[in-house]
């Protein structure tokens, strides 16, 4: 087994779940985060996510809006009520059709709309988790 590369973050590696109906999109975020030295965990539907959720721990969620069975907002959801510190991207090319307020509902981290660079979402994804990794620090007492 290969062994993966030190993120270029300066952060430790992650554990994202990456939830993406597209294989072609799908496929390009698995990479581009690997590459960076991250586990990736990949998920097609909103149920499918909503199960590798349920076993196992995250540090990141990048997820399509738009999925099979239910839609990114239902998960982005679930994972604010169940694993309120698990910091959550949701990619959609439709970010106009829900409104501002369903995405502060959800807690939702960052919204970042399709087409978009890759560069753009590991650079997005990047800041969360330092901003968690700091959080973490700062609540570790001595």
């Amino acid at each position: 087994m290969a062994t993966p590369l030190a993120p270029t973050n300066g952060t430790k590696p992650a554990r994202v779940l990456v939830v993406e109906d597209e294989e072609k999109v799908r496929v390009l975020l698995n990479d581009a985060f690997r590459a960076q030295g991250h586990e990736v965990t990949e998920a097609t539907t909103g149920a499918e996510a909503l199960d590798r959720l349920d076993k196992g721990e995250f540090d990141l969620m990048v997820c399509d809006l738009g999925l099979p069975e239910l839609s990114g907002l239902h998960v982005a959801r679930w994972v604010k009520e169940f694993r309120p510190d698990l910091p959550v991207i949701i990619a959609t090319g439709f970010s106009e059709m829900i409104a501002d307020e369903d995405y502060q509902k959800a807690r939702i981290d960052q919204v970042i709309p399709k087409p978009y660079a890759l560069a753009d979402v590991l650079a997005k994804a990047n800041t969360l988790l330092a901003k968690q990794a700091a959080e973490r620090r700062e609540t570790v007492t001595v």
